[in-house]
This record gives C-alpha cells, structure tokens and sequence, in this order.
C-alpha cells in the first residue's frame, strides 16, 4: 500500500464525499484537507480512517484500479454512498458552524468559571463522535445531560448554549460522561496529537458567504489558552 500512496486516494475521493454530502464548496476546503493528508501521511490516515469505516471505501476502490484517477466519478460517488455516517455530516457540520462563533467570542468571559481545556475536550469529542461506533452511547448519555433530543446536530446546539449560560454543573455532568470511555479517549487523543503535530492548522471553513468560525481555530485557542493557564 505504501508505493500506492493511501493519501492521494484520499485527496482524489474527498471532493467527492463532500458533494454526496451536500457541504458547500467553501466548508471544510479541499486545499486544507490535501495538507493535512500529506502531513499525517498513510499509517496516520488509517489509524485515524478505520473507526469511521472510510479506510475501506478507498481500500476497496484501490483493489479495483491501478491509480485514482482510473476510478470513474460514479464508482466514487458509489463508495462514498455507501459510508454509513454520510447523511449526518451536512447538519453535524451546520451546527458546529452555528455555535463555533459565539464559543470563540466567549473564551475571555467565561474562562474565569470554565476550564477552556474542559470545553476544547468537549467540543472535540461532539465533532467526531457522531462518525465512530465508540461514540454512539456517549452522544445518548450527553444528549439527556442536556435535555435534548438524541440528535448529534441538537447536541451541539445544547451544548452551545450550555457554554454560553455558564451551566457548570451540567459542564461537569458532560465531562464525567466523556471520561469513562476509555476507548473513545485512545482515538481522541491520537487524532489530537497528530493534528497537533501538523505545521499547518487543519481548517474546517475557508472563504464563507456569510461569518462563521474555524472550529479547529477554536479548538486551538482554547488548548493554548488551557496551556497557558495550567503552567501559571
């Protein structure tokens, strides 16, 4: 697999799951991702890839041609289909891109009564979870900490207003739920620290037509705002 290159698989098939999405051209930019792609490289690509069972889609398209550019759009647009999280990535997307912004803005405010550690962990966790098995219980255990329904999409929105009404208590309910998943906590923090390990900064939003937040941004300032703080 190494002389094939897993990455340029990946590049070549990422437009492609955006349009069977239905992300707009501007979310989650290709140039970005392409980026990131080549700084992970194929082992990072796997172990990230294989809990959100997208390692074989291109796997199994790689079987079938010598190179990408030997896969017919409709044999993408087939592998893509058949990803079974696929029709939660557009609205997952929508919401962190609703809450995002007014996050950020808050990161002063309510830093002296909330650990912005605690909230990128959290913030971390909603984004991903809705796309790996090992997510699935947690969402539900989240999702009636906050009174809302089992949605991945209204998780994120309660969680926004969670942060934004200073609900501590319900914050440390959340946190003690992400916690005991020891599993999840293994993915999560190998995802995090090869992003971390990435020259560039990974970008979930390019050019937008209307304001929104780098969610990654976010999850950056906060890490280094919890750093900070920490080493005081």
């Amino acid at each position: 697999m190494a002389e094939r290159k897993l990455t340029e698989w990946v590049k070549v098939g990422y437009p492609y799951m955006k349009r069977e999405a239905g992300l707009a051209p501007w979310a989650m930019p290709e140039h970005g991702f392409n980026r990131i792609a080549d700084e992970v490289g194929d082992d990072g690509l796997l172990a990230l890839a294989r809990p959100l069972f997208l390692a074989e889609r291109v796997v199994q398209l790689m079987e079938r041609a010598p190179e990408p550019a030997a896969v017919p759009p409709q044999a993408w647009q087939e592998a893509m289909r058949k990803w079974q999280y696929l029709p939660q990535l557009e609205p997952v997307i929508a919401a962190f891109l609703e809450v995002s912004g007014p996050l950020l803005a808050q990161v002063v405010r309510f830093k002296p009564v909330i650990d912005p550690a605690m909230v990128c962990r959290h913030v971390s966790v909603l984004l991903f979870a809705p796309f790996i098995d090992q997510g699935r219980a947690l969402l539900e255990e989240v999702a009636a900490i906050l009174g809302r329904a089992n949605s991945p999409a209204e998780v994120i929105r309660g969680y926004g207003e969670a942060v934004g009404q200073r609900d501590v208590t319900t914050l440390e309910k959340i946190d003690r739920s992400i916690l005991k998943y020891s599993a999840w906590q293994e993915w999560a923090a190998s995802m995090q620290e090869r992003l971390r390990g990435c020259r560039c900064t990974p970008k979930l939003v390019a050019v937008t037509p209307a304001p929104a937040a780098d969610i990654i941004g976010l999850l950056v300032t906060m890490m280094k705002e919890g750093q900070a703080e920490s080493s005081v």
